[in-house]
């Protein structure tokens, strides 16, 4: 056998049992395209010189048949006989078929045990490998025949579904397309050269082959049609003359009807003859094929060498099987929350978890999540709430301040404004920072519930009932120091509340804001107003009192918005300060202890079961790495690694 030829078979043999189909690898093939009754089954047995496919009505041939004939130079023995041709399956092994009505039975159950009896067609190949000694080395896939009409069970669309499958095989550029068409039919109705115009236009891979010779209309047209003048086919147009069904039921063998096929074209078509019929077909098809795989096997190599570095990739990112679970939980659980706090460091900007499919060996376009600084999600969120308390404007709400100052006065008009009245007005408008802390709070809880669901995501890509346990556990810590900073917040604004301090340093100001009032024009209404001390209510200067109302009015409404700006700043850096301390530095140093105590509970075995999906994707990871090293070692015996 030629060596490409054997490197081909093998690496058919390699994929195929991986179940990886060799369309996906792109591994050159020589594709058999036609419509029913065309004559393609006729064609494969002249080829192989065996009955060794099912026959019978509508559409027959329902999953791809991956053909590989291996000339052999000593026949085969087995139990004190000899065989010139033997047969493999691939899905049966060890077991040697030496009677070719057994190779179609086995075709017709493997067929129906796939598709389902007289039903639809599948993608799924069989591979059949035909020892002999009378055959060439050349391997074929026989494809369904092209149809319109549903037969039976088949469904409605059973035409679109075989042309998608057969499409699938031909669109590869590695493919040679052996376009069957019958003779006895009008070319220009020809379904198989119409598909392969459609994908191979130049007709550069696709070699017509026009079955039933001895049928063709004895014409001129027919004389140009087999000398290649009427189809441009790079590749070229062969003719062959096939068993007719008088002959089938004859009992004649694919050899005996090669013999009467050299016969018939020698007299009917003596120039053409050297280049017609069966054995001139397949040695055409062998040269083809050889030359194809030559130029295609660096591509090849190239494309199984990336796939392997991916699975390999692939295989390290799922990780390995556990041997120590509960060592395992430990590690992942202080993997976690070292995330958790180096994210809220700041020392971890980007993580990125590659999340690969991998589909019959097809790796597709990896999809990435990244992670970035809990710390400066953390400080937005925190600033963008914060100025909520910034925007408070207590100034409006003091417009009736003066009928609070009568109020507290009672039946009694004031001389001057006490104490107890400013405490009190502060006291009122401290209250309305209630709400804005509480609301700044909570966005550092879901900012930071949002960050520890996201680190989950990424330390637990394989476990996600560990993923869920942990989660839920450290936003339950997450909780318990948000009760923390809130009751701490609430104390506090209580306690600014309860004790309006005067005399705090930052309040000085007050001085120079009072003083401000009292200047030039205002000095004077304060001289009159104590000259009218000594007279009766009646004979005070009503427009002089109303000036001094106003002006302690001002000053009232300016010492209330100077104490509140003062608070709302301690408030602001007091609440900054809880949240840092406690929702995220304290909860870094206790959250790996509370966790580990809670998750080590559980049963590791249960937090540590995988998704089926990743199971099943190492597990084909594995197969292809052994399956892709093999293919490399194949390719290497010819110089292609």
């Amino acid at each position: 056998m030629n060596r490409y030829l054997n490197v081909l078979n093998q690496l058919q043999d390699i994929f195929t049992e991986c179940g990886v189909s060799i369309k996906e690898i792109e591994l050159p093939q020589i594709a058999v395209v036609g419509c029913q009754s065309a004559g393609k089954s006729s064609v494969l047995e002249s080829i192989a010189k065996q009955d060794l496919l099912p026959r019978g009505s509508g559409i027959v041939t329902r999953r791809p048949l991956v053909l590989q004939m291996i000339n052999e130079t000593k026949p085969y023995a087995y139990e004190n006989k000899v065989y010139d041709t033997w047969a493999f399956f691939n899905h049966l092994k060890n077991k040697v078929f030496l009677d070719m009505q057994r190779v179609q039975d086995e075709i017709t159950r493997n067929t129906n045990e796939v598709c389902g009896v007289n039903k639809g067609v599948s993608d799924i190949p069989i591979l059949l490998k035909l020892h002999s000694t009378k055959i060439p080395s050349l391997t074929l896939i026989d494809l369904p025949g092209l149809t319109k009409i549903p037969v039976g069970d088949q469904p409605k669309d059973i035409d679109r579904q075989i042309e998608k499958l057969v499409r699938s095989y031909v669109q590869k550029e590695n493919t040679i397309i052996l376009a069957i068409s019958p003779g006895n039919v009008d070319i220009a109705n020809s379904d198989s050269l119409r598909l392969a115009r459609e994908i191979d236009p130049r007709g550069l891979r696709t070699l017509a082959v026009i079955t039933k010779v001895d049928l063709m209309e004895d014409t001129e047209e027919s004389l140009n049609l087999l000398q290649g003048r009427s189809v441009n086919m790079r590749l070229g147009l062969v003719g062959v003359m096939n068993r007719s069904k008088k002959h089938l039921d004859d009992g004649m063998s694919p050899e005996e009807g090669i013999t009467v096929e050299n016969k018939f074209l020698r007299e009917k078509f003596p120039s053409l003859c050297g280049v017609m019929g069966t054995p001139y077909l397949s040695k055409k098809l062998c040269n083809l094929l050889i030359k194809t795989l030559k130029e295609a096997l660096p591509s090849v190599s190239e494309k199984v060498n990336r796939q392997l570095v991916d699975h390999k990739n692939l295989l390290k990112e799922l990780g390995p099987e556990i041997t120590d679970k509960k060592l395992e939980v430990m590690n992942l659980v202080m993997k976690f929350n070292g995330n958790l706090r180096d994210s809220f460091s700041g020392m971890l900007t980007t993580q990125e978890t590659n999340r690969t499919e991998v589909h019959v060996g097809v790796i597709l376009p990896v999809k990435v999540t990244s992670i970035y600084s809990a710390g400066s999600k953390l400080k937005d969120a925190i600033e963008r709430h914060m100025a909520q308390l910034d925007e408070i404007n207590i100034e409006e709400s003091l417009k009736n301040i003066d009928q609070q100052i009568s109020a507290s006065c009672g039946y009694q008009p004031p001389l001057f404004v006490a104490d107890s009245v400013f405490s009190r007005i502060v006291s009122e408008k401290i209250k309305s920072l209630y709400e804005p802390v509480m609301a700044v709070i909570n966005a550092a809880r879901e900012t930071i519930d949002r960050v520890i669901k996201d680190i989950g995501s990424s330390t637990f890509v394989r476990f996600p009932t560990l993923e869920a346990e942990v989660v839920m556990y450290a936003r339950q810590e997450v909780q318990a120091k948000v009760e923390q900073v809130q009751d701490f917040m609430k104390q506090f604004l209580a306690i600014q509340q309860g004790y309006i301090n005067t005399s705090n340093p930052e309040f000085d100001e007050r001085y120079t804001i009072a003083s401000s009032l009292f200047k030039d024009g205002d000095t004077t209404a304060a001289s009159s107003s104590d000259e009218s001390l000594g007279q009766s209510p009646n004979g005070r200067n009503l427009e002089q009192r109303k000036k001094l109302e106003e002006r302690e009015v001002k000053l009232m409404i300016k010492l209330v918005v100077h104490y509140f700006d003062i608070t709302r700043k301690m408030v602001k850096d007091s609440l900054h300060k809880a949240i840092i301390r406690t929702m995220v530095l304290d909860l870094t140093e206790t959250c790996n202890i509370t966790i580990l105590s809670q998750v080590l509970q559980t049963e590791a075995e249960s937090l540590l079961c995988e998704t089926q999906d990743l199971d099943i994707r190492r597990n084909h990871s594995k197969k292809m790495i052994e399956t892709l090293t093999k293919a490399i070692r194949v390719m290497s015996n010819i110089g292609y690694r």
